[in-house]
């Protein structure tokens, strides 16, 4: 259990979301990533990383920023989340029906403390309040507007369609 780096146990545990939230809180710690908590955005300040996972998310970031939710996605889908899959799986951790681990129950029964919690627990195990209130409750998404067909929404219960003419 102790050979597993925080990535490959949150891998373990919950799987490539999981893993990217625990990239997200290792990086908003280390002051690697620059977060704006009332847009929920995050710039990338230092490029410096210990694991592929690190750099593979900071490499995502443009200079403008990403939304935390967008950023989230983005981490998980790359491969080198995947290849955290790959690492567990060589060193015979990672089955089809993980409860069936001892290492799974172990680290459920034991989570710990710092990044080995938030791998285990996932959101509820951030210590930082701000943190951990911005990952449970994102904002909602912006509504998209098609611009030929814009809407003029100027009634309380939406009920005026497209405009004509426009």
């Amino acid at each position: 259990m102790d050979r597993l780096t925080p990535y490959e146990v949150a891998y373990l545990v919950g799987g490539a979301g999981r893993a990217a939230v625990v990239v997200f809180v290792t990086l908003a710690g280390d002051g690697r990533l620059e977060i704006a908590y009332k847009r929920q955005r995050v710039k990338a300040v230092r490029t410096d990383s210990t694991y592929p996972v690190e750099a593979a998310a900071l490499a995502l970031v443009p200079e403008s920023g990403l939304t935390v939710p967008e950023f989230l996605a983005a981490v998980a889908a790359t491969p080198a989340v995947a290849e955290l899959g790959a690492a567990v799986r060589a060193k015979g951790q990672l089955r089809a029906l993980r409860w069936f681990s001892r290492t799974y129950r172990e680290l459920r029964e034991h989570p710990g403390t710092g990044v080995r919690r938030v791998a285990v627990l996932g959101v509820p195990g951030i210590e930082d309040d701000r943190l951990r209130e911005m990952l449970a409750n994102p904002l909602p998404g912006m509504p998209r507007v098609d611009p030929f067909s814009p809407v003029r929404d100027n009634t309380i219960d939406g009920s005026i369609g497209p405009s004509p003419g426009a």
